[in-house]
């Protein structure tokens, strides 16, 4: 990632590293357990650059805003186990539970916007106080098929970003240094793209995290802060509409959005908005996906008024940051060979907060923050995995 022109110090470079090992096991093919899995995975996080935890003197730091330094990955330790659970199917898998060291995300929050690099939410990490994917703790999930599209679906997990900031690694399994739980629920809607002509996902998700937090301008405290988001994504158009064999992956049109709030006056951000294009299959390249996004979060009062008085404290710009900080943001998935893909991203940063770096002197002007991310999938590679 780089920012040529946007935050407190322009023109700096980031690179994050994630290869991820990892392992699923059928316990009714191994031992005969009727609908039992275990799944395993460790992501290790070298080589970085221009990284690490204080944000401020890193990538993070540089770029300053939310929007484009929770883009990268701020990994502060050589690993971290992401994944470790025992999963169970029953009643025809119209129930589905799981259990172990896990992330939310994995089941509330799903990525919509088609590029892995870009779907990241405020609400979601920085409101919610979830740690940042693919960094595990545990948790349990489990979802209900009440009818053939609509499932119901609960969570609870531990709420620990200490052990982060301790530099550990997923493996210290005590819950000493948890602040607190994290409840989600909500419903899911979905109609595949294999069995439906023009398929698309709903989730309406709450959650409530029972942490302490401390408003970062009066310096007050409390516990408990709660939220609720609705992602969507929806096939609105098929190039072969009229043909009568269903493709998984059409060539088509999609439209996804978002809509998130957090109901607390000392979340560093109160809501989220967004929607965006996404189109499979240009120039007859069914794996490719490109993409076009707007978002648009609201920052709080308290977090602008806490970053103006860093600010003068500092001998900087005493004037109020907006609180209505925008992104457009161009991206794609461009497969070079299957199991290789290369994703770019172009974004523009309207009135960019200064969440990571709140101490700078002067309040970030407009700009561009451009990134890249390669993805190769050695599964597929050696024929480990058919995915």
């Amino acid at each position: 990632m780089t920012n040529p022109d946007t935050g407190p110090r322009p023109g700096r470079f980031s690179l994050g590293t994630g290869i991820a090992l990892g392992l699923d096991a059928n316990l009714q093919k191994i031992i005969g357990v009727k609908g039992g899995e275990i799944h395993f995975e460790e992501i290790l996080f070298r080589p970085t650059a221009n990284g690490g935890y204080p944000a401020g003197p890193a990538w993070a730091g540089a770029v300053g805003s939310y929007f484009a330094g929770i883009d990268q990955h701020n990994d502060i330790a050589g690993g971290w186990l992401a994944l470790l659970t025992y999963q169970q199917k029953l009643f025809h898998n119209r129930v589905n539970f799981s259990v172990g060291r896990t992330h939310p995300r994995r089941y509330f929050f799903f990525n919509n916007c088609d590029n892995v690099l870009n779907c990241t939410d405020p609400i979601m990490q920085a409101s919610a106080g979830i740690l940042p994917p693919p960094y595990a703790t545990w948790g349990g999930y489990v979802t209900a098929r009440m009818f053939n599209d609509v499932s119901f679906e609960a969570g609870a997990f531990e709420a620990n970003l200490n052990q982060y900031f301790q530099h550990g690694n997923g493996w210290r399994w005590d819950t000493r240094t948890a602040s607190g739980y994290l409840l989600l629920g909500g419903f899911n809607y979905r109609r595949l793209q294999v069995t439906h002509l023009y398929g698309g996902r709903y989730q309406l998700s709450g959650f409530y995290n029972s942490s302490q937090y401390t408003d970062p301008y009066t310096k007050t405290t409390h516990y408990g802060r709660a939220g609720a988001e609705f992602r969507g994504q929806q096939l609105i158009w098929r190039r072969d509409h009229n043909h009568p064999v269903l493709s998984p992956i059409p060539k088509g049109l999609n439209v996804f959005g978002t809509l998130g709030f957090a109901a607390d006056p000392s979340a560093p951000f109160k809501a989220l908005a967004e929607g965006g294009f996404s189109y499979h299959g240009l120039f007859g390249r069914l794996l490719d996906r490109e993409q076009i996004k707007f978002s648009y979060v609201r920052a709080s009062r308290h977090q602008m008024l806490y970053q103006r008085n860093l600010r003068i404290a500092a001998g900087g710009d005493p004037r109020m940051g907006s609180q209505d900080i925008m992104r457009l943001e161009a991206s794609g998935h461009i497969s070079i060979y299957p199991g290789v893909a290369f994703e770019p991203s172009i974004q523009y940063i309207f009135n960019p907060d200064n969440y990571y770096n709140p101490s700078a002197k002067k309040i970030s002007s407009n700009g561009v923050v451009l990134a890249g991310q390669l993805m190769i999938d050695m599964g597929f590679l050696s024929g480990l995995s058919a995915h």
